[in-house]
């Protein structure tokens, strides 16, 4: 091993190890003090996040304009870091506990859509947004039978084992996002569940076509309508809402119906319409730090 590979992986192992402590901290500290901490700590990303402030108040303009107000606006940006900060220490907390002790922290509405497409001998496929904690469904969802969810690996490599190994015991596979499509199809002929996170800006060239998401043109993946249109699976939209410090709600919309008409298209579509419903209704949970509308509209990004 050469000295820079030897520096590479004693960085990384120290970063593990460093995590791990977190990790210890967060299980002993109490709730109301972490929830202070984190409150502190989305205050702090925001203020120093050279890279990413200007884009959700460019996204709150584009998309809301005078329908809401600068302090509406600055609020929901405020709640959205707030969340992000949330996500990591529920990421941290939720990575070693049972399915059992995380349905603790969920209820769940709607569950029937998902009992109706089990009891139909179908697959499903959840889409989802970055929209509260989206990171729980993979773990949350594996309780009805075993799902793979797409994801981006971590670089580092003892984090990401130990993501894998947590996540193997609780039958939730993770596929690497280059090249998922393979493992998504491989678990829909198994007749697995799968997950998706499809509220991103995807290229053409990586199967991103035009939908309208607020009145606005914007790329889509089209991989969910193309999968269930060749598995006759079930598309689920699913949300997950905080309703209070470690403890939120799974919300399952109506199964996006599927006709002989149907085309990829309208399907993709139908998932972008219910992502902006939720976003509608409470937009604070968004990620607005991400680039959405880049496609056809990158002026709207420029800094002032």
């Amino acid at each position: 091993m050469d000295n820079q590979k030897r520096e590479f992986v004693l960085k990384d192992f120290s970063f593990f190890i460093l995590y791990k402590i977190v990790k210890f901290i967060f299980y002993i500290l109490p709730k109301s003090v972490a929830k202070i901490c984190l409150n502190w700590l989305g205050v702090l990303v925001r203020k120093f996040d050279g890279m990413h402030k200007h884009i959700p108040r460019a996204n709150l303009d584009f998309v809301f304009g005078d329908k809401l107000s600068d302090e509406q606006k600055e609020i929901i940006i405020q709640n959205s870091y707030k969340n992000l900060a949330y996500n990591l220490y529920e990421f941290v907390i939720n990575s070693s506990i049972t399915v059992e002790e995380l349905s603790q922290k969920v209820t769940i509405t709607n569950e029937k859509y998902i009992l109706d497409a089990i009891q139909d001998n179908k697959s499903i496929i959840f889409v989802s947004a970055h929209y509260g904690n989206w990171e729980l469904l993979g773990k949350y969802f594996s309780k009805y039978k075993p799902i793979s969810v797409v994801g981006r690996p971590l670089n580092n490599e003892y984090l990401n084992n130990d993501l894998k190994d947590s996540r193997a015991l609780d039958n939730c596979d993770i596929l690497d996002r280059s090249g998922a499509t393979r493992g998504l199809m491989k678990a829909l002929k198994n007749k697995h569940n799968i997950g998706l996170v499809v509220d991103q800006h995807t290229a053409p060239t990586k199967g991103g076509i035009e939908i309208k998401l607020f009145g606005k043109k914007a790329l889509q993946t089209d991989i969910p309508a193309r999968l269930a249109l060749k598995f006759d699976a079930v598309i689920l939209p699913t949300f997950v809402v905080l309703k209070e410090f470690g403890k939120y709600e799974i919300k399952v919309y109506p199964p996006i119906e599927i006709t002989k008409d149907s085309t990829i298209e309208s399907l993709t579509q139908a998932q972008a319409y219910a992502i902006e419903k939720q976003i509608i209704e409470l937009p604070d949970l968004w990620m607005w730090q991400h680039k959405r509308f880049k496609e056809n509209y990158s002026e709207i990004y420029k800094k002032v």
